[in-house]
């Protein structure tokens, strides 16, 4: 990695720890430098703007969680593992985001949000191929992949509630398998009348 790199990804980490905890709006470049103990002139040299920065930042998540799901998806041929590794993955890494920057984002960057629900799409339909390669491997019943998506991702997004999690004495890890395990099997005990 080059000087000029190098500086990017610091003042990459540096903006992406002030925007999870304050969101987009209520960051300043001017703080950003400051946490970094360097001029504005610097960062401008880098992004030419705020809006540049948070694009940045997004391409960067994006890049890392694509370069994990290759990894997931390299490791196994179980759809059933690719499911729940991904999906786990996926919201472990956005699921920080949502607070305050997405938020945020939506008002703020219309054109980085609609990037962002693009992105989201794009491993939903993913999630759907998974669910059609396991049914004709015979892993999954003959079931409508968008329903299947729709109900899992409903039930990840509840339990990601930290409110539920806390209320619940649950670990994050431990409601995504709970989700991955009742998803798979069902809550009826087959072989019992």
């Amino acid at each position: 990695m080059n000087r000029d790199e190098t500086i990017k990804e610091k003042i990459l980490d540096a903006a992406a720890n002030r925007m999870l905890r304050f969101g987009y709006r209520k960051v300043s470049m001017d703080e950003i430098a400051s946490d970094l103990v360097m001029s504005k002139n610097t960062i401008y040299k880098q992004f030419q703007s705020k809006v540049d920065l948070a694009q940045s930042l997004f391409k960067r998540l994006e890049k890392q969680i694509n370069q994990e799901l290759t990894l997931i998806e390299e490791a196994t041929q179980d759809p059933i593992e690719i499911i729940s590794k991904s999906v786990f993955f996926i919201q472990k890494q956005l699921s920080p985001w949502f607070e305050h920057f997405w938020g945020d984002i939506k008002t703020e960057v219309p054109s980085l949000y609609q990037d962002f629900i693009n992105f989201r799409n794009e491993k939903i339909s993913n999630v759907e191929i998974l669910i059609q390669k396991g049914v004709k491997m015979e892993k999954f019943r003959k079931v409508h992949p968008a329903v299947a998506v729709g109900i899992y991702l409903g039930a990840i997004n509840h339990v990601l509630n930290p409110e539920f999690l806390q209320q619940e004495k649950i670990s994050f890890p431990d409601a995504i398998e709970s989700v991955m395990d009742i998803w798979s099997f069902g809550i009826l005990n087959k072989g019992k009348e």
